[in-house]
C-alpha cells in the first residue's frame, strides 16, 4: 500500500526508456522517476537531464536500495532481468520488469519465488492486452457483437533484431519467439481467455543467419484450454516495416485491428442483424486508439499497487508466456505439438 506519490527507480537506458517509458510514466499523476540506472555514466547522466530526473547511476544494486524507490521498472537486457528483479525484491521493492520476464524459466522461477518470500509483487510489463484498441475488441466481444471466439491470430515482425545483444542467444534467451512472439502469445491468451494446452512451431534463419544463432521467423499454432485455436507469425525478419496486426473470429463477425496502419480497429458483426454492432463498423479512433497501451499499462500497475488489488499482469503472467516460448522451441526442434508446462 502507498500514498499518493510513488517513487520510480528505472533500470536500464536504450530505446525503450527514451521514447516509450519514461514518456509514459511522466503522464503519470503522483508517479516520480527519482533514479535511473544505466550502463555508462554518459548515458545514464543524458537520459537524467533529458527527462529531469535527479539522480542517475550505473549501479543498479545500490539504486533499488534508495529509500524513496518504491518500484523499480526493469528495462535492462534480457539477461539482466532476473538478478536485477531479485536485488530489488530482496531490498523490499515492488519490481515492473518488461518482456520476457527472463532467458529461462529456471531463471522465471527464481524471481517469483524471491518476490512471494520478500513479500511484494512482481508484475510482467506487457503492453499488448492495454492497448486501446484491443481493450474495445474485448468489449465488442464481451457484448456479443461476433458471437464465440474460435480462433485468434496475431502478427509482429520487424527487420531485423533490435540491439547487438539480440544476436547473443544466450543473452536474448532466444530469438524472434522470445522477442517478438511473446507479444502474439500474449494477445492471442488474452482474447481466447483460458491457459495455452499445447503448442506447434516451425521456426527458420533467413534473413540473419550470418550472425544469428537462433530463429529469426517462427509460425506458432496454439491451442487453449478451452479448444479455441491461436496463430502467431512473429519475426525479425520482415523487410521495409514493421508489422502489429491482430484478428479474431467469431462464429457472428470477426475482428482486425491493425496498430500501425489504416484503421486501427474495424469489426463486422453478422450479416447486419446484431443489435450490438450490426454489420461493418469503422469508429473513428478514440483518443489514443493507435497508440501502444503503456499509460494504461502502468496505470493498472500503479492502481493495484495502491488497492492491493490483483493486476491482470502479474509475474505469474510473464512465466506463462516464457513457458509457451520453451514449448514452441522444442516443438521446432522435435517435429511434434509439445504440451505447455503451467505454474499456478
Amino acid at each position: 500500500m502507498f500514498n499518493d506519490r510513488i517513487g520510480v527507480c528505472l533500470v536500464g537506458g536504450g530505446f525503450w526508456a527514451r521514447a516509450i517509458q519514461l514518456p509514459a510514466l511522466r503522464a503519470i499523476p503522483n508517479v516520480d522517476v527519482v533514479s535511473v540506472v544505466s550502463a555508462t555514466e554518459a548515458s545514464a547522466s543524458a537520459l537524467a537531464e533529458a527527462f529531469g530526473i535527479k539522480r542517475y547511476s550505473t549501479n543498479y544494486a545500490e539504486a533499488v536500495t534508495a529509500s524513496d524507490v518504491d518500484v523499480v521498472d526493469v528495462l535492462a537486457p534480457n539477461y539482466l532481468h532476473a538478478p536485477i528483479t531479485i536485488a530489488a525484491v530482496e531490498a523490499g521493492k515492488h519490481v515492473i520488469c518488461v518482456k520476457p520476464l527472463a532467458t529461462t524459466l529456471t531463471d522465471a522461477d527464481r524471481m517469483l519465488d524471491a518476490a512471494a518470500k520478500a513479500g511484494v509483487r512482481l508484475l510482467y510489463a506487457e503492453n499488448v492486452p492495454f492497448i486501446p484498441a484491443v481493450q474495445e475488441a474485448r468489449k465488442a466481444i464481451s457484448a456479443g457483437a461476433i458471437g464465440r471466439v474460435f480462433r485468434v491470430k496475431a502478427c509482429e515482425g520487424v527487420s531485423g533484431p533490435h540491439t547487438a545483444w539480440n544476436y547473443d542467444k544466450v543473452l536474448c534467451g532466444g530469438g524472434a519467439m522470445i522477442e517478438m512472439g511473446v507479444h502474439s502469445i500474449a494477445f492471442c491468451r488474452t482474447i481466447a481467455g483460458s491457459p495455452l494446452s499445447t503448442v506447434y512451431a516451425e521456426t527458420g534463419t533467413f534473413r540473419w543467419a550470418d550472425r544469428l544463432a537462433a530463429e529469426d521467423t517462427s509460425v506458432m499454432t496454439l491451442r487453449f484450454a478451452n479448444d479455441v485455436i491461436g496463430q502467431c507469425e512473429d519475426s525479425w525478419s520482415l523487410a521495409g516495416a514493421g508489422d502489429s496486426r491482430f484478428e479474431v473470429f467469431g462464429t457472428e463477425g470477426r475482428i482486425l485491428i491493425d496498430n500501425l496502419h489504416r484503421q486501427p480497429l474495424q469489426i463486422v458483426s453478422g450479416d447486419g442483424q446484431s443489435a450490438v454492432r450490426p454489420g461493418w463498423s469503422f469508429p473513428a479512433p478514440l483518443p489514443g486508439a493507435v497508440m501502444d497501451g503503456h499509460v494504461e499499462m502502468f496505470n493498472h500497475f500503479f492502481d493495484s499497487l495502491r488497492t492491493g488489488m490483483p493486476s491482470e499482469s502479474e509475474g505469474i503472467v510473464g512465466w506463462n508466456m516464457l513457458a509457451a516460448v520453451e514449448a514452441a522451441t522444442l516443438s521446432a526442434q522435435s517435429g511434434r505439438r509439445e504440451r505447455v508446462k503451467s505454474r499456478r
